[in-house]
């Protein structure tokens, strides 16, 4: 039997103390909620409300009936049964999503970074469905559209794009009803989408402690139409979080913990993820680092106390970099970040095509990413005992100073390497006789060929038509 490998960062007793702090916080101190509209709503469901402060607490009993109440498996859907996948991973590996609200992408034939544009959107979502290890979409910013409604739009091209999972977050408080319209333009119905909700909405803490407006109104809405959620926190050790890993992982905790129960008081049962985005403070410049060592390690920590604690799947941002080229630093905190936290035991990890902190990316990144995955999940997916895979009987069978090329054995096994195209090796006179190509000139030619045959999934015309209207009206009541 094949075991996965696994890193324990904390003990069952750290784990417990933890969660133990996380409930002394929500019951004794509560977070801030500054939305009367949620306020009313958690005060009916049990929870113990200051209107006046906007703080909630919340008593133990129903904060453990909460944790009990969100599912802690379920599958997440696409538009279509193909792109679906199950939480937890039935193989103990994990999925990947792309990078989010990224702005401005690399053009690898300008090689300058130029801004993220409808057309330009519409190619990455198309891009990113052809990636076999992509499992989920993230929204981007659309720069050619207004800027009061660049998230419907950016929306709307997500959908018209792609059959995979999307991952979703609005910009403010006002679109996040055409937000849902669009959803509900997209599946047909609100009967459809709540029985085939292809998108995660993203509401967030603002860290630390605090809920506003437009998050809540979003966790209103998901719990309304049966939309799934991902609960994110955002705290930076040292700025809006404690210095230090412990602390900023309690704090994380609590944030998604206060997420968790709100979202079961008014939607018992509905599916939501934990999300660890913590980053750290560099004190000289006062940049938030997001792939410095602590910040790895804050992350995997917060991740695995929250998974084990909760008993629910997780997710984590890790194929991300400081670096703004495709280059050696980008290559090995792609590789170094995904590999801890899956460890960790992340669930869901997103970032992928991610270039220079958390506004830039690129399409060539995204397929070195793609690539990268699949050798991260190789090695360390373990490895598997059995009477087959130690073959004694050719071991016994074999002559000393043979080869093993003929036997039945390895004809039956030799198609089990992966073979990721861009790290397959070559003999160096082939390699010379090709122009001297590194990895990345490699990439840039991967991506010129998948750019020829990109397509949308196919939708009415009569969609398409409904869900422009939708933007057009976002744009009418908001710009």
């Amino acid at each position: 039997m094949k075991q996965n490998i696994k890193l324990q960062l904390l003990t069952d007793s750290e784990i417990a103390l933890l969660h133990e702090k996380c409930l002394y916080v929500l019951i004794n101190k509560g977070v801030s909620v500054e939305y009367p509209k949620a306020l009313e709503m958690l005060d009916k469901a049990g929870a113990q409300v200051d209107h006046d402060a906007q703080v909630v607490r919340f008593p133990r009993d129903i904060i453990e009936s909460a944790l009990q109440s969100a599912p802690k498996a379920f599958t997440v859907m696409g538009s279509t049964p193909q792109y679906d996948f199950e939480l937890p991973h039935p193989k103990g590996s994990y999925y990947t999503c792309t990078c989010v609200q990224t702005m401005r992408f690399h053009d690898p034939e300008a090689n300058q970074f130029v801004d993220v544009t409808s057309d330009r959107l519409a190619e990455w979502v198309q891009l990113s469905s052809r990636l076999e290890n992509i499992d989920k979409i993230a929204i981007q910013t659309a720069t050619d559209v207004p800027q009061e409604t660049t998230d419907v739009h950016s929306l709307n091209i997500l959908l018209q794009n792609t059959d995979k999972p999307l991952m979703v977050l609005p910009y403010c408080l006002e679109t996040v009803e055409y937000q849902f319209e669009l959803m509900l333009a997209r599946a047909g119905s609100a009967e459809a989408l709540r029985e085939r909700p292809m998108v995660y909405m993203y509401p967030t803490s603002l860290s630390p402690l605090k809920f506003k407006p437009m998050d809540m109104e979003e966790m209103i809405q998901c719990c309304r139409y049966g939309v799934p959620m991902v609960a994110n926190s955002l705290g930076i050790s040292g700025g809006t979080a404690p210095m230090t890993i412990a602390g900023t992982a309690l704090l994380a905790g609590v944030e998604i913990m206060a997420m968790v129960v709100m979202a079961q008081l008014m939607a018992p049962g509905i599916p939501i993820i934990p999300s660890v985005y913590t980053t750290s403070m560099e004190m000289a410049s006062g940049n938030a680092l997001l792939n410095n060592a602590e910040s790895m390690l804050g992350r995997a920590t917060a991740g695995q106390f929250i998974k084990t604690a909760f008993g629910l799947p997780i997710e984590t941002f890790s194929y991300m970099t400081d670096a703004y080229l495709s280059d050696g630093q980008a290559l090995l905190e792609k590789s170094l970040m995904p590999a801890l936290l899956h460890l960790a035991g992340s669930d869901i990890q997103y970032g992928a095509g991610r270039l220079g902190g958390s506004t830039y990316a690129s399409p060539v990144q995204l397929i070195l990413d793609d690539q990268v995955t699949e050798i991260v999940r190789r090695s360390t997916d373990g490895v598997k005992i059995s009477d087959d895979e130690l073959a004694l009987e050719d071991i016994m069978a074999i002559e000393p100073g043979d080869d093993f090329m003929s036997t039945e054995h390895t004809l039956q096994h030799c198609r089990e390497l992966i073979r990721p195209d861009l790290f397959v090796p070559k003999a160096i006179d082939d390699w010379e006789a090709g122009g001297r190509k590194d990895l990345y000139q490699r990439a840039v030619e991967k991506y010129k060929d998948l750019k020829k045959d990109l397509t949308p999934p196919e939708l009415s015309k009569e969609t398409r038509q409904e869900m422009d209207k939708i933007a057009k009206r976002a744009d009418e009541h908001l710009a």
